[in-house]
């Protein structure tokens, strides 16, 4: 088998894993690039409100599934990840949101030297093409455009406005001074289409140092001793190894990197001796401190026909305002559908915001189909469960999908807070002028009031956010898999970086603090290469 050789070799071309190897070949390192899924092609990737499109479409999506949650009513969970260039940042809702300074404050008090908020504000600064320009929380010129909903909507002004009536203050930027308040979000577009960091970091002249490899299959890493040395994978020409001079750095996600690890013999002894992988090197940590936010949402009838629904319900309307998309990048088509935020406190003994309420344009049945009739969703996201699961391999092939469980609502403050936020969203349903736009409440349903009620409504509909961290934990400790600066305990030659390496999961949407792991994750790999020569 013919072997190739690489200054770094990226596993996985998903938020993080495009910004370390643009970050790596910008300073003129050769990078071996390794994607197992195919060309960002698909039309409905770069048209934001295309990506309901992209939900349960296995030509660019794993369409994974969880374990049944014991604390849910042993339900599956289905759980898209991307599976094309660009990975889940060129399917997900787009929402640029970094989480609180005190989520990074508390990842450095754990023991992760250098992770606090002002030892990553500089590396979410950097990356950031802010739409509204630089100040003291944003840059512009980086790979990543940021920018502002391009039509406010009648809906999202009354969410608001009901929101502000309830007492929260209005917020026009969540990765601001504070995050408390309620307003529109930002996402990752530019100027009415989608910008992944496949587009951002993958551009210019970096280019030409990477070689990109596509439907690249991971089978394994290549370990001599106690240094990973080299990759394997298959793609549509057969099977292929190839040798890093450096370092590999693994950004398969959340999912897939302990998935890789376990499968390198890299993990919990007793799991990889059950499924017949050698066990090189004994991490307990690898799959473990699983976290996720849980949602829970109120459905409406509503009074205003401007929502998802009625672009879908009425093919002449909704072919109107994708032609507008087309020629004038405005319009629905231009924005994700998921306006409008409120970050409340679930309970009085919460000294920061750990709720968000967030307004979506669409109600659904279970298969995703949009009701008949015009209808919203008021969405209540716990961001900063206590619960803890794990991902697991099922096989010894690549291609068996890992064994996700969640464990939802394992602890009691995740189910209080969930109630919590639940009872508020339907607060906001219920208040003027958001209260005017609403015919009648679809679910939970007048009737169900108590707690009690409440809290089987919660296992029986919540949802993952699908926003899992966690399952490469950094950190110091028994369960830590990477150190501060990224590297695999145990392990030379080997990092991991993507959202897989988070000690706690962030009080916001995971793409946006992903991205800024693999922009630092790159500055110290090229800070320890000039160091060590």
């Amino acid at each position: 088998m013919a072997q190739a050789e690489y200054d770094y070799i990226v596993i996985g071309a998903g938020s993080a894993g495009c910004a370390v190897a643009g970050r790596l070949a910008e300073a003129g390192r050769s990078v071996l690039l390794l994607e197992a899924g195919g060309k960002d092609r698909n039309p409905f990737i770069h048209i934001p409100l295309g990506y309901s499109m992209l939900y349960a479409n296995p030509s660019v999506n794993w369409c994974y599934e969880s374990a049944p949650e014991p604390h849910l009513n042993n339900r599956r969970l289905f759980q898209p990840r991307g599976k094309v260039l660009g990975g889940t940042g060129s399917i997900n809702g787009m929402i640029y949101m970094r989480g609180q300074p005190q989520d990074f404050d508390g990842w450095e008090a754990e023991g992760c030297i250098g992770w606090g908020w002002d030892g990553v504000l500089p590396y979410f600064k950097s990356c950031e093409d802010q739409e509204r320009g630089a100040d003291a929380f944003h840059g512009e010129g980086g790979p990543v455009a940021v920018s502002d909903i391009r039509t406010k909507h009648a809906l999202g002004e009354a969410f608001h406005a009901a929101s502000e009536v309830l007492g929260v203050p209005r917020n026009d930027d969540f990765n601001g001074p504070q995050q408390e308040g309620t307003g529109y979000v930002q996402t990752t577009t530019r100027k009415g289409m989608r910008w992944s960091t496949a587009a951002g970091y993958l551009r210019g002249p970096a280019k030409r140092h990477i070689d990109l490899k596509l439907h690249a299959m991971v089978d394994r890493l290549v370990l001599q001793g106690r240094r990973a040395t080299a990759v394997r994978w298959t793609d549509r020409s057969g099977a292929h190894q190839a040798r890093a001079r450096h370092e590999i750095i693994l950004s398969g996600g959340t999912f897939n990197s302990p998935q890789i690890l376990q499968l390198s013999g890299i993990g919990p002894g007793a799991l990889l001796q059950r499924h017949g992988v050698e066990v090189l090197h004994d991490l307990p940590g690898v799959g473990e401190n699983l976290q996720d936010h849980f949602g829970i949402g109120a459905e409406y009838r509503s009074t205003v026909a401007s929502t998802v629904n009625d672009l879908y319900n009425n093919k002449l309307k909704g072919g109107l305002q994708l032609l507008r998309h087309l020629l004038f990048r405005t319009g629905p088509f231009a924005d994700n559908g998921n306006y409008s935020n409120t970050f409340i406190c679930s309970g009085p003994d919460i000294d920061r915001p750990d709720m968000m309420v967030t307004f979506m344009a669409w109600c659904t049945d279970e298969q995703l189909k949009p009701h008949p009739f015009s209808g919203f969703t008021i969405l209540a996201e716990h961001m900063r469960p206590n619960s803890r699961g794990h991902v697991r391999i099922s096989g010894s092939s690549p291609t068996d999908q890992p064994e996700i469980r969640f464990n939802f609502f394992a602890d009691e403050a995740d189910q209080r807070a969930a109630i919590s936020g639940l009872q508020f969203g339907r607060k906001i349903a219920a208040t003027r002028p958001m209260a005017d736009c609403v015919e009648y409440e679809i679910s939970p349903g007048k009737d169900v009031q108590s707690e009690a009620d409440l809290l089987a409504y919660c296992r029986a509909k919540g949802l993952s956010l699908l926003h899992p961290v966690g399952t490469c934990k950094m950190g110091t400790g028994a369960e830590a898999v990477v150190d501060p600066r990224l590297k695999v305990h145990g392990i030379d030659g080997l990092r991991v970086a993507d959202a897989s390496v988070m000690p706690r999961i962030v009080t916001g949407n995971t793409n946006a603090a992903s991205i800024m792991i693999g922009e630092k994750a790159a500055a110290m790999i090229l800070q320890d290469a000039k160091e060590s020569a």
